[in-house]
């Protein structure tokens, strides 16, 4: 009887989450409310507060409280210093995971009823609980769903929903991002947290060990914050998708250690991943397997079909409602929807994908949309396994890909490349990352030379499985995956076969490739340098239709800078290609002078070291060289058109002569250090012969400076 009242009671509260006037989208595990607009800083940056008393923050604000004017300008301070280092759009309520999935009403009942009574148990044994099962079974709705009950119950202390399709998967922001979110709910943490990080601000930069004993051990454990009352929840969800195996079986190791040996401290954690073979190592550890319980999810239980069944026969009865003048209020058939939950054996992705894919408001046609959906079950004839539990799944992706034109598949396979694997992309030793304008569909559409037309072309058959942002917003918002399983079936060649997308590697490439070309077409012979941005701009406004605005001019040259700040890093990798590769070709045709011409301080200093950390090699002839500082010659030299430049390792910005005067004192600098230090090492850089530069540093009084000068061959 107990348990009858828990589960009526957990499905009062499912449907409490809707009320009569929100707008319902319905997702395979659950109906999606339309966010209020009533978040004081949704979407806000810069933000300051004047004489104002808080009362939500972020998420559900759980204590009100009012800063005096002294504090105030504090804590806006270091919150807004702590939320620069989170995983942005992770939490449960955040608007990047726009409709997030949830557990739809009448399923997964008495699984959360479990979950509900553990967490509620004050004496339980342990303060841990694995959520365990392979992809695509729920396990990121079922943590959603509880992370919405325990912020309704005022019991939500942080949720990290991981995401390595769409960049959420840094493991240094794991525990901030925890931390502030923690700093959001509980005065007493936050007025720790402001303390804390007002002495000691580089405790963002320490490692995982440091920020855990910072954020969590000393406040919880050294300063009893909540001892003795409530427990607060922390769901880390998707934590195989995290960057790094290492970082993932770290943050179990620091994680149950910490319950293990702090049982007062007044933190319960939830961790939801795949079983992947590491992460299960981890977790049977003999010190670790005492600490924790686990939940296993798996695809074909009984249970499991019952709620796919379930979730099947209601977004079936709102799909017939929302096509009422073209569907019958028989449809589907019987048979044809035993098929579909035969097909789907349990597994909720591949339920959500069918019922994006029928419903799609783009063809506005369900029945002919589940006519196709059985012809690929039916010509599917093989049965899931343990060893393959994806067969239809991959079959239902196989046909949504095939439905993109042959002659588009190229540009969609590339925008999915970079959607994949963007984030990963860096250049030079030093691992400077593709900037986040590159990462934007529109930063994606121009670095690749894709226009917009081709852009939602490509993409146009694949909108139920990808979140495709509209072009007024695409300089902003990336391409984004609905679901990781679609990112891991393009991944997997086995899988996904001719619409495997590349590995990380080549997509790595191809960018490179991209940047070298898109340098080599708006700055050829008989461009001058005035003119070398405004080239820029013109082949940015070609991809588009339209006559960019004010704010688009502004992305334009964003990235126009964003691409020279990389360059360097992409000269030194693309003197590592094989020489016979393309990357390597088109860098020999890259001018040098423009190039440079452009680089501020930080980009001269990078380029040098970058290039002479290379030992000049037979086929780096005409590219690449070494000489000494004795053999060069100045007279060439006119600063009116080759404009040098210098920098010393402190300054933001490159000294550059701008009159006669100032240019003749520089050229003397340089005949100095030549008769000074004749021996000393220059590289010579450029494939094209008149476009070549000499890069030099030269020591004086106990700092560098780096020089950049035009030498024409």
């Amino acid at each position: 009887m107990a348990r009858r009242r828990r589960n009526n009671k957990i499905k009062e509260w499912f449907w409490s989450l809707f009320s009569s006037n929100d707008a319902i989208r319905y997702m395979p595990d659950g109906p999606q409310r339309h966010a209020r607009s009533g978040s004081f800083f949704k979407n806000a940056q810069h933000t300051a507060i004047h004489n104002s008393i808080m009362t939500a923050v972020h998420g559900n604000q759980y204590n009100t409280f009012s800063p005096t004017e002294g504090d105030r300008n504090n804590v806006t301070q270091i919150m807004s210093l702590l939320s620069q280092h989170i995983i942005r759009g992770a939490a449960h309520d955040s608007s990047p995971r726009e409709p997030p999935p949830r557990c739809h009403p009448g399923t997964r009942v008495k699984l959360i009823a479990r979950i509900t009574a553990w967490f509620e148990n004050q004496a339980s044994l342990e303060l841990l609980l694995w959520i365990t099962g392979p992809a695509g079974v729920g396990k990121s709705a079922i943590v959603q769903t509880f992370a919405e009950y325990l912020a309704k119950c005022k019991l939500l202390g942080a949720s990290v929903f991981i995401s390595r399709p769409n960049k959420r998967d840094n493991p240094h922001g794991i525990f901030i991002t925890i931390a502030y979110q923690l700093a959001t709910r509980i005065e007493a943490y936050r007025a720790y947290i402001i303390e804390r990080l007002s002495c000691d601000p580089e405790l963002l930069r320490g490692g995982m060990q440091a920020q855990f004993m910072a954020f969590i051990v000393e406040p919880f454990v050294e300063k009893k914050i909540g001892t003795g009352g409530k427990r607060w929840g922390i769901l880390l969800d998707g934590l195989d998708e995290l960057r790094g195996t290492d970082a993932q079986c770290e943050i179990i190791q620091i994680i149950s250690t910490f319950v293990c040996e702090h049982r007062d401290a007044p933190l319960v954690w939830i961790i939801a991943s795949r079983p992947e073979s590491h992460i299960t190592n981890t977790f049977e550890d003999d010190e670790i397997r005492r600490g924790y319980w686990s939940e296993h999810i798996p695809i074909d239980s009984p249970q499991a079909c019952r709620d796919v069944e379930l979730f099947l026969r209601s977004s079936l009865k709102t799909t017939r409602k929302k096509f009422r003048h073209s569907v019958d209020s028989n449809w589907p058939s019987d048979s044809d929807f035993l098929k579909l939950t035969a097909a789907a054996s349990g597994l909720f992705i591949y339920a959500q994908v069918v019922m994006q894919l029928i419903g799609d408001s783009h063809h506005a046609d369900p029945i002919a949309r589940l006519e196709v959906l059985i012809s690929v079950i039916e010509r599917s004839n093989a049965v899931p396994t343990a060893e393959n539990p994806f067969v239809h799944l991959d079959a239902l992706y196989h046909e949504i890909l095939s439905s993109i034109p042959s002659t588009m598949w190229p540009t969609a396979k590339r925008l999915l490349g970079m959607a994949i694997y963007g984030a990963r992309i860096t250049f030079g030793f030093h691992g400077d990352k593709l900037r986040a304008n590159f990462l934007t569909l529109r930063g994606t559409s121009i670095l690749l030379g894709v226009t917009r037309n081709a852009v939602y072309a490509s993409l146009d058959k694949s909108r139920s499985t990808l979140k495709i942002p509209g072009w007024k917003v695409a300089h902003k918002k990336p391409l984004t995956f609905l679901h990781a399983s679609f990112a891991d079936y393009l991944k997997d060649s086995k899988r996904s076969e001719d619409f495997h997308v590349g590995s990380e590697v080549s997509v790595e490439n191809e960018t490179r490739w991209a940047l070298l070309e898109i340098w080599t077409k708006y700055s050829v012979d008989d461009i001058g340098m005035a003119y070398v941005e405004p080239m820029w701009h013109q082949y940015c406004s070609k991809l588009d239709d339209k006559s960019p605005s004010k704010d688009i001019k502004k992305f334009y040259t964003s990235l126009f800078h964003d691409s020279v700040s990389h360059m360097g890093g992409v000269v030194h990798d693309s003197l590592l290609q094989p020489p016979n590769s393309s990357v390597y070709a088109l860098l020999r045709k890259v001018h040098m002078r423009k190039l440079c011409y452009f680089l501020k301080a930080e980009g001269i200093r990078c380029l040098f070291k970058l290039v002479t950390d290379i030992v000049p090699q037979p086929w780096h002839a005409g590219l690449l060289r070494e000489v000494q500082l004795g053999e060069l010659e100045f007279g060439h030299l006119d600063w009116t058109e080759m404009n040098p430049a210098h920098t010393v390792h402190w300054e933001e910005e490159a000294y550059r002569p701008h009159s006669g005067l100032a240019f003749e004192a520089f050229v003397s600098d340089l005949e100095f250090f030549q008769n000074h230090i004749p021996k000393l090492e220059v590289v010579i850089l450029g494939g094209v012969p008149k476009e070549r530069v000499a890069l030099l540093r030269a020591p004086l009084d106990g700092m560098s400076l780096y020089y950049v000068i035009p030498y024409p061959e």
